[in-house]
């Protein structure tokens, strides 16, 4: 039986390239498991205590914020059930993918000089640079950051906020509640 082996295969660019991003996906992902741990503590004090402590409550206060969730007039369980949905990883073999693809393996201007992976636009003329093909008309820039780390973490809070990946989020939670793929809490 002939084994496969993939590292003669790829070139030294995009060994490079997984050897410098993977480390950082992996790093964000230990980021949003630790705050996903400390909500489900939340969820479980709350349902035991019917309360929060201040310092619970300033922690769901700001994750809310950070991830887009409204708060106002709202229960805590759903407010925490609702960031349980957006607190979650993005697998690491899609962050890499998407930036391997985004940014050309790490060769494209916007990953060399603007430490942006992932294209990801905006409006903000403070945070954003003028693409060089831009069709007429268009207003869009595209994030500049100051490291590629600062990168990977807009894009894991982008796809975990932002209304277009709503059904990659559901999806998500359909396979951790299957415990298909995602085997971490």
């Amino acid at each position: 039986k002939e084994e496969l082996n993939l590292s003669h295969n790829i070139s030294k660019k995009k060994k490079d390239f997984i050897k410098t991003i993977l480390p950082i996906v992996v790093n964000q992902n230990q980021k949003i498991i630790i705050k996903r741990e400390k909500l489900i503590n939340a969820k479980n004090y709350l349902n035991l205590n019917k309360t929060l402590n201040k310092t619970d409550q300033r922690f769901l206060e700001n994750l809310a914020l950070e991830y887009s969730v409204k708060i106002k007039n709202r229960h805590k369980i759903d407010i925490i059930n609702d960031l349980l949905i957006r607190v979650d990883i993005i697998p690491n073999s899609i962050a890499v993918a998407q930036a391997a693809n985004e940014s050309g393996w790490g060769s494209s201007r916007f990953a060399k000089e603007f430490n942006a992976l992932f294209g990801e636009y905006t409006y903000d003329n403070k945070i954003g640079v003028v693409p060089s093909e831009r069709e007429e008309g268009k207003k869009h820039l595209i994030k500049h950051f100051p490291s590629i780390n600062k990168s990977v973490e807009s894009y894991f809070l982008n796809l975990n906020t932002h209304y277009s990946y709503n059904k990659f989020r559901k999806l998500r939670k359909i396979l951790r509640e299957r415990k298909d793929i995602l085997n971490v809490k």
